[in-house]
C-alpha cells in the first residue's frame, strides 16, 4: 500500500514543482538610472563563445582556410570564424591554438596579432565576438533574440534591433533582467527621449521587456469572445424576426 502511495505522490510533487514559478530580486528605479549602468562592461571570452576576426594585411596567405566567409563581391575583408574550445583555446590557421579564454576582447586581439608576428609583417587584426545576443521582448515591433554586433550596446540600440517600441502597446514600464535582478523603470512615449534611459549599457544575455498595456494584452481576447457571440447574435436576430413575421400574420 505504501508502494502504491508513493507512485501516487510523486507525480503530485512534480506537477507542484514543475507549476512553480522562480522570482527574480526586483529593484525599482522609476525614472531615476544609476550611475552603475553606465560603465562599460568588458566582455570576458569563455568556452563556447563564436569568435570573428578579420586580418587587415596579407589575409589570403593567412587566413586561408575554408571557413573564410567571402562576401558577395569580393569587396569587403573577409572573415575568419572559429569557437572557443572547452580549454578556452582559439584555433587559429598557420598559428596554432591561442589561449584567449578568461581574456577580454581587446586583449584577445593583441594576443591574435602576437601569434602572427613571426608569419607576417606587422599583424593588424580586428577581432569580434559574435555570440554576445540580447532579448528583446513585449510591445516592441519584431521581439526575438538579436546578436549584438559590439560590446556596450544602449538600451537604445536594443531597441532598434526590435524595430522600435510599439507606442500604441507599451505600458510605462520596461524591465531589463541581467543575471538574477530584475531592474524595472518608468517608460512613457514622452520618456522615451531620455538621454539618460537611452544610454543604459546593455550586457550579454539581458532580457529587455517592454511591459505591453492592458488594453493590448486583453485585445485578443475581446475578440475572441466577440467572434464567439457574433453567431449567437445572428441566431438571436433570427429567431426575432421569425417572431415578428409570425405575430404579424396572426393579426
Amino acid at each position: 500500500m505504501k508502494n502504491w502511495l508513493c507512485i501516487l505522490f510523486v507525480p503530485i510533487l512534480f506537477m507542484m514543482g514543475s507549476c512553480a514559478t522562480s522570482k527574480y530580486n526586483s529593484i525599482n528605479y522609476g525614472t531615476s538610472v544609476p550611475d552603475s549602468l553606465f560603465r562599460p562592461i568588458d566582455y570576458v571570452l569563455r568556452p563556447g563563445d563564436l569568435v570573428t576576426i578579420q586580418s587587415f594585411n596579407n589575409l589570403s596567405s593567412v587566413l586561408y582556410e575554408s571557413t573564410i566567409n567571402n562576401s558577395a563581391g569580393g569587396a569587403d575583408v573577409p572573415d575568419y570564424e572559429a569557437t572557443v574550445d572547452n580549454e578556452g583555446y582559439l584555433p587559429l590557421p598557420r598559428a596554432g591554438r591561442v589561449k584567449v579564454g578568461g581574456l577580454t576582447q581587446k586583449n584577445a586581439t593583441l594576443l591574435v596579432s602576437k601569434a602572427y608576428e613571426n608569419i607576417i609583417n606587422q599583424p593588424e587584426f580586428d577581432l569580434r565576438i559574435s555570440s554576445m545576443k540580447v532579448n528583446v521582448l513585449g510591445a516592441v515591433n519584431k521581439q526575438g533574440s538579436y546578436v549584438m554586433t559590439r560590446e556596450n550596446l544602449t538600451l537604445s540600440d536594443a531597441f532598434a534591433l526590435a524595430e522600435g517600441v510599439k507606442y500604441e502597446n507599451m505600458a510605462k514600464k520596461v524591465t531589463i533582467i541581467r543575471d538574477g535582478l530584475s531592474m524595472e523603470f518608468k517608460l512613457s512615449a514622452s520618456e522615451m527621449g531620455n538621454p539618460r534611459l537611452n544610454s543604459i549599457i546593455i550586457k550579454d544575455n539581458d532580457v529587455v521587456y517592454v511591459k505591453p498595456s492592458s488594453a493590448s494584452i486583453n485585445a485578443p481576447k475581446i475578440f475572441q469572445y466577440t467572434a464567439f457571440l457574433a453567431p449567437i447574435g445572428t441566431i438571436i436576430s433570427a429567431i426575432s424576426l421569425y417572431t415578428t413575421i409570425v405575430s404579424l400574420r396572426n393579426q
